[in-house]
Formats: C-alpha cells, sequence, structure tokens
C-alpha cells in the first residue's frame, strides 16, 4: 500500500486560521500529528475537524453576489410587431439580481436601469455565475425598484405566481413568449427563482411584494466539520473511538475506526504545524 506523508496545517498559511479540507475517503488507516499542540489551547486549541458533507469545502460561506449589473432590454408583447399592444405605462426600471442555491440566496448584485417604452415589457438576462459559484447555483432572483432608492428593491420571481405552463406565445399569464425569436423563449410567471437558463419578462408590470433582497449572504450551508477535539483541546483519551497520545506540546491522534470523507486542522496558534500520515487503499 501507498504511504500517505502530508503537512495538512501551518497557522502562517491557513485561511482565517482553517486549514483546507482534505479527502481522506481513499485512506484504510490514518494519524495527524499536531506539533506544538500545546500554544493552541486557552485559546480553543488546534481542533482537528471532519465531516461527511460532500460540500464542505464550501466551509459555510457564501458564494458571494452575482458579479455584475443584469442585462436589460425590451420587446413587444407579438415579436415583430409594429404597435405595443399592452397597456403598460411607460416606466423606467431598476434591477437587482440575486443568486440562489440549496441553502440559500446571495446578496444582490449591482443595478441596471431601463426606460421601457409604453406598452413594452421588461426583459431581464439571467446572470451567468463565475466558475467557483456555478456548482453551487441553482437559480437567481430578480429584484425591481421604481426609484432606485435604497428599500425599494422588492422581488419580482416570487412565490405570488404559480407555475402554469401554457405555451401561448402572445404573453398571457403563465405563458410562453418568444423576443429573442425561435427556440429562444422565455418563461414568466414562476413560483421562486427562475433557472439559470431562462430570461424574466416582467409581463405583468411591477409587483410590489414583500420579500427585499438579503442583508447577507445566506448561500452558504453550515458546513463546518465536527471537531473531535470538543474545541478545547485534547486532555486525555476519555473518547473510546479516538485513540489519543500527548506530550508536553504535541498530540498524536489515531481514530480505531475510519468513517469520515473530509478531515482539516483548524484554528491553531502561531506556531502550529500538523500532519496527515496514512495508507491508501
Amino acid at each position: 500500500m501507498q504511504v500517505q506523508n502530508l503537512q495538512i496545517y501551518d497557522n502562517s498559511t491557513a485561511v482565517s486560521g482553517n486549514g483546507p479540507w482534505i479527502d481522506v475517503s481513499n485512506l484504510v488507516s490514518l494519524s495527524v500529528q499536531i506539533n506544538n499542540f500545546a500554544a493552541g489551547t486557552g485559546t480553543g486549541g488546534a481542533d482537528i475537524e471532519v465531516s461527511n458533507d460532500p460540500n464542505v469545502m464550501i466551509d459555510g460561506a457564501g458564494i458571494g453576489a452575482p458579479g455584475s449589473a443584469p442585462t436589460l432590454s425590451q420587446f413587444a408583447s407579438i415579436p415583430g410587431s409594429l404597435g405595443a399592444d399592452s397597456m403598460l405605462p411607460a416606466q423606467t426600471f431598476s434591477v437587482k439580481t440575486t443568486y440562489v442555491t440549496k441553502w440559500g440566496e446571495t446578496t444582490a448584485s449591482a443595478a441596471a436601469s431601463l426606460a421601457v417604452t409604453a406598452g413594452n415589457y421588461l426583459l431581464v438576462a439571467p446572470a451567468a455565475p463565475s466558475a467557483s459559484q456555478a456548482p453551487y447555483v441553482t437559480g437567481y432572483n430578480v429584484y425591481v425598484s421604481l426609484t432606485g432608492g435604497a428599500g425599494t428593491w422588492v422581488l419580482q420571481t416570487g412565490p405570488q405566481y404559480q407555475p402554469q405552463r401554457l405555451v401561448d406565445g402572445i404573453g398571457t399569464v403563465g405563458g410562453t413568449v418568444n423576443p429573442l425569436g425561435p427556440g429562444q423563449s422565455t418563461h414568466f410567471a414562476i413560483s421562486g427563482a427562475l433557472p439559470l437558463q431562462q430570461f424574466f419578462s416582467m409581463v405583468n408590470g411591477f409587483q410590489q411584494t414583500q420579500w427585499v433582497p438579503p442583508a447577507s449572504d445566506q448561500s452558504g450551508g453550515a458546513n463546518s466539520g465536527v471537531s473531535v477535539t470538543q474545541s478545547t483541546g485534547f486532555a486525555a483519551s476519555t473518547d473510546t473511538t479516538v485513540a489519543v497520545w500527548i506530550s508536553s506540546s504535541n498530540v498524536m491522534w489515531t481514530p480505531s475506526c475510519m468513517t469520515w470523507k473530509f478531515l482539516r486542522v483548524a484554528k491553531g496558534a502561531a506556531t502550529v504545524v500538523a500532519y496527515l500520515e496514512g495508507q491508501r487503499g
């Protein structure tokens, strides 16, 4: 079997005091050695954290708002018509978007504004997430303000709309229109966030809803690991599933069974260094 010997923690390179998550699922046995462990005691110690959460790599942090303001345009409800046939007045809309993940919603993007001609509809293009955001984004929300002022942004892709899969081409509630041409349709009237592949059309005009953009980024899960050091540092081998050897300043931790996918060392003091040793299966 191939022996794994890897330095997994050094406070001088740790991000916010935490080492990177290491995938240990392919190790049939392992141990973690923490040098100068005692330097961290009294301030939380150097924790060894384990997790089976497949999304633990984002470490509970939000993915961040869309990186740019949304792209806005307008269209008549019947593509190619010479005159607009809706009763909507001319209005200037300011628009922000947010990303949605399975855990929650990001804060809002920068704003974009567009003066929409009377009788035309506002069209919002889906925002493209960055490479680091893309694995977690499941959809996006649209917030609109008529004044652009603080506290005036309200959700337009809200649960007050119920999806009705009516493909009628003329813009009735729940319908599908194709302002971008054949094969480029957009669905409006939807309950909740829009998929990233779909445009948002404000065919019902501005809706004064009760939902405002999140004040903080809620798009990350609670994905920190479980500390096997009880967040106070090892004192004795009291857990029957954990074997611990302690000197005056160093710790060797060898679990009696391997049931975790990810492992990291966190919150060590300035001089703490940690190593992972194990055998690949």
